[in-house]
C-alpha cells in the first residue's frame, strides 16, 4: 500500500507513517531508559499522535503489567497504562503467548494499541509461529475496512400510500437490476432501486403530484399494461 504521510523529521525511539486513511505509530522503548526518559518518550508519542486519527500505536515498549498477560504489573507498566488513558486507546492484545523469548526467558512486551474508534474494526490479533530471525516473534492482526456510507437520506421518504400506481410500481421494480456483489452494496443498490419505484409510483406525503422516474412511461402505456393484466 503506499504510504500516503510521514514525519517531516526523525523522533528518538519511534516513527509514524499514513496507510490507507490510518496513522500507524511504530515505536521501541529500550530496557536501558530511566522511568523519566521512558515517560517523556510516551508524552513525545501521544503529542505525535494530535490530531491524527484513527490510529495503531504498537512496537516493543519493554513494559509489564497484567492487562495484557503479564503476571506481575512493574512500574513502566503502570506509566504506559497512564499515558495511554489520555490517548483514548484500546488495547488489542489478547491471550498471554509471549511475544518475546530470550536466553534468560519470556515475555509479553510487544503491544498493539488502537484509538476508540479504530479499535472495534479489529477482527483479529495473534502472535505468529512464522521465524521471525529474531528473539520477538511477528504480531498479526486485522482491522477491517471502513464501511462505505450509506444511502444520502433524504429529507422525506414518506409516500401516500392511496396514491399507489400498482402497475408502474410493477414495472419499475420488474426492471430494477441488482447485480451481485458484496452484501452492504446489494442491499444499498435493492433500497435505492425500491425508493426510485415508490417515488415513480406514488405521490409524497405532502401532496404533491408523483413524477414517473423514466420517460418512457405514459398514459398509454399504463392502458396497455392494464389490458395486459386483464387478458
Amino acid at each position: 500500500m503506499p504510504v500516503a504521510g510521514a514525519p517531516s523529521k526523525s523522533a528518538s525511539f519511534f516513527t509514524w507513517a499514513r496507510i490507507n486513511g490510518i496513522y500507524l505509530f511504530s515505536v521501541y522503548a529500550p530496557p536501558r531508559l530511566a522511568y523519566v526518559e521512558f515517560s517523556a518518550l510516551l508524552t513525545n508519542i501521544i503529542e505525535g499522535t494530535w490530531n491524527r486519527r484513527p490510529l495503531i500505536v504498537a512496537g516493543d515498549f519493554n513494559a509489564w503489567a497484567t492487562e495484557w498477560g503479564c503476571r506481575v504489573t512493574r512500574r513502566r507498566g503502570t506509566i504506559l497504562l497512564d499515558a495511554l488513558a489520555t490517548l483514548e486507546a484500546a488495547l488489542l492484545n489478547t491471550g498471554a503467548t509471549p511475544t518475546f523469548t530470550g536466553a534468560l526467558g519470556y515475555s509479553v512486551i510487544d503491544l498493539t494499541f488502537a484509538s476508540d474508534t479504530l479499535a472495534p474494526r479489529n477482527t483479529s490479533w495473534a502472535v505468529s509461529e512464522l521465524y521471525t530471525h529474531s528473539d520477538h516473534q511477528a504480531i498479526v492482526f486485522e482491522i477491517a475496512t471502513a464501511r462505505p456510507p450509506g444511502p444520502t437520506m433524504r429529507q422525506s421518504c414518506k409516500w401516500n400510500a392511496p396514491s399507489l400506481d400498482t402497475e408502474c410500481l410493477s414495472v419499475m421494480m420488474a426492471n430494477a437490476a441488482v447485480p451481485p456483489g458484496p452484501t452492504e452494496e446489494m442491499a444499498t443498490r435493492l433500497m435505492a432501486a425500491i425508493t426510485s419505484a415508490c417515488d415513480a409510483s406514488m405521490a409524497k406525503s405532502s401532496g404533491r403530484r408523483r413524477r414517473c422516474a423514466v420517460y418512457w412511461w405514459t398514459s398509454e402505456i399504463t392502458d396497455l399494461r392494464r389490458s395486459c393484466l386483464r387478458a
